[in-house]
C-alpha cells in the first residue's frame, strides 16, 4: 500500500455559513491522501501508472471553483466524492479542509474538518 499526498494547497473562495463570507470570501487551505496499492515490481516509471497529483489539485479546485458552500464539510465530501469517482483504483481517500481566521470573537488561526472515503 502508498500513498500519495498534497498538503497546504490555498484557495481564496466565497464559501462559509454566513452572507458576509459569502459576499467577502475566506481563505483556505486543503490537505488530500491518497491511499493505493503501488506494485511496484510491475509499475514502470510512467505517469499513467499511479494517480498523478495534478489531478487531485484540480478536484480540488474544481470544488472550490463551484457554486458556494455553506459548510467545509460539505467541500470535503464533495472532494473525496470526486477524487474516488474518478480513480477507481483509489482505496482510501481522506481531505482535510481548513478555514483560515474563522470569524469569531477572539483571534483563531483556522478551523477545520477531516473527512474519509474508503
Amino acid at each position: 500500500m502508498g500513498m500519495i499526498a498534497l498538503e497546504g494547497i490555498h484557495f481564496f473562495a466565497p464559501h462559509g455559513y454566513y452572507e458576509e463570507e459569502q459576499l467577502v470570501g475566506n481563505q483556505f487551505e486543503v490537505d488530500v491522501y491518497v491511499d493505493l496499492e503501488f506494485k511496484l515490481q510491475s509499475m514502470e516509471d510512467a505517469l499513467e501508472n499511479t494517480v498523478n497529483y495534478e489531478s487531485l489539485f484540480n478536484v480540488c479546485r474544481e470544488v472550490f471553483s463551484g457554486a458556494p458552500r455553506k459548510l467545509i464539510e460539505s467541500l470535503a465530501m464533495d472532494i473525496c466524492k470526486f477524487i474516488k469517482n474518478r480513480h477507481p483504483e483509489v482505496k482510501s481517500v481522506k481531505v482535510r479542509v481548513a478555514k483560515m481566521n474563522p470569524p469569531l470573537e477572539a483571534r483563531t488561526d483556522r478551523s477545520f474538518v477531516e473527512y474519509e472515503l474508503s
